[in-house]
């Protein structure tokens, strides 16, 4: 399979799923009113999904935030993944520094 063709199914397959995710939030929380609203403190991603799974409307905002953030991120692991099996070395090295940029950009919070 193309290179192109399966990072364009890898990037519109995560923004759907968060747009629908985030819809779904947006009609629970016009559903419940309000008082179904919890602000989900911290970074655990395991409260997250418990949250979205319990259908708190915030729970699901969050978490198709979370998918959004994550889609280029499985982008950059999906290149590396097919140049390794392409056994392109110079692009597997390439792909590799800039998921372990992105990684630790995402783990300690820092920012360009």
């Amino acid at each position: 399979m193309d290179l192109n063709l399966l990072i364009s199914y890898c990037l519109r397959i995560g923004v759907l799923a968060s747009a629908f995710l985030g819809l779904a939030g947006l009609i629970s929380w016009v559903a419940t009113g309000s008082i179904n609203l919890s602000a989900i403190s911290g970074s655990g991603v395991g409260n997250t999904i418990a949250s979205a799974f319990a259908g708190n409307a915030s729970g699901l905002i969050y978490l198709a935030v979370a998918v959004l953030v994550a889609t280029p991120v499985f982008r950059v692991a999906l290149s590396t993944f097919y140049f390794a099996n392409q056994r392109d070395n110079r692009f597997v090295l390439i792909t590799l520094v800039v998921l372990s940029m992105l990684i630790f950009a995402l783990v300690s919070g820092i920012s360009g």
